[in-house]
């Protein structure tokens, strides 16, 4: 049943923006850095790639708020969420279909966006690059969580302004006011990972460290987002489809 809705969530934005945005921008964004890095000169390495990954990890919550905005108002416009409400037996199924469909496209996102800078840039080994790329998506299923709730309860503008909040949540907890709060900040999970990943190649005596560190957000972000995705599913059995303006 799960996954005859998610094929069917998927007929749905076939020809919208929303799947081709999740092509399109990692692309992008990947391409840019390529050719800006083969016309510049640096003795850094691992700080290249790790410029690229903040700068994926900062743009992330915007197309999150972005993207989720325009999943719920398509279900708005279809019937005012009722046929998702009412379109399956479960409400359960219709929530975790929405949310398993964008889950599974964000990571076809992040696949492309370091698959295609990794193919281009090989400072790094392949088995780094892929533990990036689950860093940088396992530490945002939160915020797809966060963003579908924003966005079937106060609408799409909401969803993209706490998208661009966000953002710029992620880049301050890159400076040192993150050092010792980025566990408990859902925005910093993802870089601050990727961070540290990077710091443990530069400073190997600082590996252990590091790791530890790692360690403590993911247990954060794993218990978080657990949380999460179950008070979610116990609103939206509750949920009427009507949102806070009305």
């Amino acid at each position: 049943m799960l996954i005859r809705c998610i094929c069917s969530d998927f007929y749905k934005i076939k020809r919208t923006p929303i799947l081709w945005l999740h092509v399109a921008a990692p692309l992008i964004g990947a391409f840019a850095f390529l050719g800006y890095y083969s016309i510049t000169v640096n003795s850094q390495p691992l700080g290249r790639i790790n410029a690229f990954l903040e700068a994926l990890c900062i743009v992330f919550p915007i197309l999150i708020g972005l993207l989720c905005g325009m999943t719920a108002a398509q279900e708005e416009q279809a019937g005012s969420y009722q046929v998702m409400l009412a379109g399956t037996k479960s409400r359960a199924t219709a929530y975790l279909s929405k949310l398993l469909l964008l889950l599974i496209l964000s990571a076809f996102s992040v696949v492309i966006a370091i698959g295609v800078f990794a193919a281009g840039y090989h400072a790094a080994s392949a088995q780094f690059y892929l533990r990036a790329a689950f860093a940088v998506w396992g530490g945002y299923v939160f915020l797809y969580v966060l963003h579908l709730f924003v966005s079937f309860r106060f609408g799409r503008g909401a969803s993209i302004g706490l998208g661009i909040f966000g953002a710029l949540i992620t880049a301050l907890t890159l400076t040192g006011l993150g050092d010792q709060i980025w566990h408990w900040m859902p925005w910093a999970w993802s870089v601050r990972i990727c961070n540290d990943m990077i710091f443990s190649l530069q400073t190997p005596s600082a590996a252990s460290l590091a790791a530890a560190d790692i360690q403590y957000g993911v247990s954060v972000c794993t218990v978080a987002t657990v949380l999460a995705i179950v008070a979610s599913l116990l609103w939206f059995w509750r949920w009427n489809g009507s949102k806070s303006n009305e």
